[in-house]
């Protein structure tokens, strides 16, 4: 099952990792894939809203992340926390690509 590449990303049982063809690097360890935002952002999944900050990676590489990122979650046995919402990170986290 690991492991296992969607777009440009690397899941592996360490975590999600960049395997793009920019020279980049950038690693989300396994044990924080499913960490809320800040108090500002507490019902989001970060990662989701953080990544799109950077301007390296492009929409595509975000949309795969957001594939990746439940990938990963299920892989790992991580239970989707309640608390949390993915239409309220995929709100932000438009946002954020529109403000790219």
């Amino acid at each position: 099952m690991l492991p296992f590449k969607i777009g440009n990303w690397l899941i592996t049982v360490d975590g999600i990792s960049w395997d793009g063809v920019e020279k980049h690097t950038y690693e989300i360890a396994r044990e924080r894939i499913n960490e809320p935002g800040p108090a500002s952002r507490e019902k989001i999944y970060d990662w989701l809203v953080h990544m799109p900050t950077k301007t390296w990676l492009k929409r595509e590489d975000i949309y795969a992340l957001n594939t990746a990122l439940i990938y990963a979650m299920e892989a790992y046995k991580i239970p989707f926390d309640s608390n949390l919402s993915f239409i309220e990170t995929f709100i932000e986290q438009e946002k954020e690509l529109n403000d790219k």
